[in-house]
C-alpha cells in the first residue's frame, strides 16, 4: 500500500519572512491592499494551525499584525500597491468585458478597495459617458460576446429571448 508524504510544518513567520511574501505576491499579481493584507494574514493564521506555541503567543503574533501594516504602507510609498490605479484598470477591463456597475462593485470591494475609490474609478473609465450609457455600452459587450440579439448566428427561438433577459438580469443589468 502506498504511504501519503507527511505534509510539512510551517514555520513561524518572521516580519522579513512576511515582506518576502509580499514582494513575491505583488511581483506574481497585481493586487489591491485589502487583497495583500489579506494573504500575509493567511500566512499567519496558518503558521498559527500547525504550530500551536505561536498561537498562544499573542504577543508576537500582534508584532506580525503591525508588521503587515508596515509592509503595505511602505509598497504604498514606492508605488508597487495603488488601490486607485488597481480600480481603475480592473473597471476598465471588467467593463470591455461586458459587466455591470453592480458586478464590478461587488469584485472590487471583495478585494478590499474602499467605496469612494471604485467611485473614482468609475468616474474615470466611464468619463463623458452618463451611467445609464456606459451601462448600455456594457451590456452590449456582453450581448456581443454571448451572440445574442442583433448578434446571434442562431434562428430565431422564442424561449430564446427570455433566456437572454434572464441572463442580463442575472448579470447585474435592470431593464
Amino acid at each position: 500500500m502506498k504511504k501519503f508524504k507527511e505534509r510539512r510544518k510551517r514555520k513561524i513567520p518572521t516580519p522579513q519572512y512576511l515582506a518576502n511574501v509580499a514582494l513575491h505576491y505583488l511581483g506574481k499579481y497585481a493586487a489591491s491592499e485589502g487583497s495583500l493584507r489579506r494573504v500575509l494574514r493567511n500566512r499567519i493564521v496558518r503558521s498559527a494551525m500547525d504550530n500551536p506555541e505561536f498561537a498562544n503567543d499573542h504577543e508576537q503574533k500582534s508584532k506580525l499584525h503591525v508588521e503587515i501594516e508596515t509592509i503595505i504602507e511602505k509598497h504604498k510609498k514606492t508605488g508597487a500597491l495603488n488601490d486607485t490605479a488597481y480600480a481603475e484598470t480592473k473597471t476598465n477591463s471588467l467593463r470591455r468585458a461586458g459587466k455591470s456597475r453592480r458586478v464590478i462593485q461587488q469584485k472590487l470591494m471583495l478585494k478590499g478597495v474602499q467605496k469612494d475609490t471604485i467611485e473614482q474609478a468609475f468616474q474615470q473609465v466611464d468619463g463623458d459617458d452618463t451611467s445609464e450609457e456606459a451601462e448600455m455600452k456594457a451590456a452590449i459587450a456582453l450581448a456581443r460576446r454571448r451572440k445574442f440579439g442583433a448578434f446571434s448566428t442562431k434562428a430565431k427561438d422564442p424561449d430564446r429571448h427570455k433566456k437572454e433577459f434572464a441572463t442580463l438580469a442575472r448579470s447585474g443589468f435592470s431593464m
